[in-house]
């Protein structure tokens, strides 16, 4: 190295270690991009709001109560030949909602289903007993026997009463009593009934129950009681 470089060299090294030590020197580390997880969709949850009164999506499986009561309203609504534009303005919903309910992606509220059940010339007692199936409430003391066991039949495509005596070895008569009374029909037939419109005996059962015990009450039986007087009879 010659005598000038060696020179040059030397009178700049302060400088160099100066930049090296400033606290200003920014040194950037190039980022690592992160890989981005896409974890695979879960199965829709259902919501179930207190009381009853709200909505529940994703609830409606392939069997059971869910699905009974979306057959019970698709049937209705096959039978009425109404488009879902009409009946979304007589309920007051979008007919997208109408959609999703007749199909069973989303059971309404029970307000949202009367309406449905009226618009569509169904008695709502008759769809009550399968919304609150649906729901996963009690039967008991919530409606009689009877309008659960026509709206089965509902949710069946409403067989008729000659269908079920071959499905069940009853009497068209006892069929027929056991679906419009008066009366309660006995456990037997009533669950012979029910297996013959793809019910379920658990969710009738303490309806059944509910009604025999109030049949049989001490309030019933009086009101059973003939009030006319021995007089009256000579």
């Amino acid at each position: 190295m010659s005598t000038t470089t060696l020179a040059r060299s030397l009178e700049g090294a302060p400088g160099r270690r100066e930049r090296r030590l400033s606290p200003e020197t920014d040194v950037r580390i190039p980022e690592q991009s992160q890989p981005q997880r896409h974890p695979a969709p879960g199965p829709p949850r259902a919501r179930r709001p207190q009381g009853g009164t709200g909505d529940m999506d994703g609830a409606a499986p392939g069997c059971g109560p869910a699905a009974a009561l979306a057959s019970a309203l698709s049937h209705l609504h096959r039978r009425s030949s109404t488009t879902y534009k009409v009946l979304g303005a007589e309920v007051g919903v979008d007919p997208s909602y109408i959609s999703r309910a007749v199909s069973g992606e989303r059971i309404p509220s029970w307000p949202v289903t009367r309406k449905l059940a009226l618009a569509l010339e169904t008695d709502p007692e008759e769809i009550l007993p399968l919304w609150r199936a649906a729901r996963g409430y009690n039967l008991a003391g919530t409606t009689d026997v009877q309008a659960a066991l026509r709206g089965l039949r509902t949710a069946a495509a409403h067989p008729d009463v000659q269908t079920l005596a071959a499905r069940t070895h009853l009497a068209a008569d006892q069929i027929t009593h056991a679906l419009s009374g008066p009366g309660l029909p006995d456990w037997e037939t009533t669950r012979a009934i029910v297996s013959a419109l793809h019910g379920q005996h658990e969710l009738i059962r303490p309806l059944w129950n509910a009604a025999r015990a109030a049949a049989l009450s001490p309030r019933a039986a009086a009101s059973s009681t003939c009030t006319i007087s021995a007089g009256a009879f000579g």
